[in-house]
């Protein structure tokens, strides 16, 4: 007798988990081309102007929005398997939920209206 799973490699949290490394390789990506620009590659002393006119570039800008919200969805849904793995009542799963979702959101939106408003040149 052949037993068959018809689960399909997409469901549950098959893609979650992949995107989990994913963005985990990203992450460790980024941070390191951050470490080497700013680091290694900055042939002058490290102030607010410099780092401004860095973040201005609209390659950076961009850059650092996608570290911002890529870092918050890794951490923030690591943060969340681990409380799933150990608490079971529905009640206390929505509100954790419901936390780290308005968590995620609130930093992602004071992230980007801080990135925003730099401008080549001023």
């Amino acid at each position: 007798m052949m037993i068959r799973y018809k689960e399909k490699a997409t469901t549950g949290g098959t893609m979650l988990w992949l995107f989990q490394r994913i963005t985990g390789v990203y992450l460790a990506a980024v941070l390191f081309i951050h470490i080497l620009n700013l680091h290694v590659l900055l042939n002058q002393e490290i102030t607010f102007d410099a780092i401004a006119g860095r973040v201005a570039t609209p390659l950076w800008k961009t850059i650092d929005i996608s570290f911002l919200i890529v870092a918050l969805f890794h951490g923030l849904y690591g943060l969340w398997i681990v409380l799933d793995d150990y608490i079971h009542w529905g009640w206390a799963r929505v509100c954790i939920f419901s936390a780290i979702s308005i968590v995620a959101l609130v930093f992602t939106i004071l992230g980007v209206i801080t990135l925003l408003p730099f401008q080549v040149g001023g």
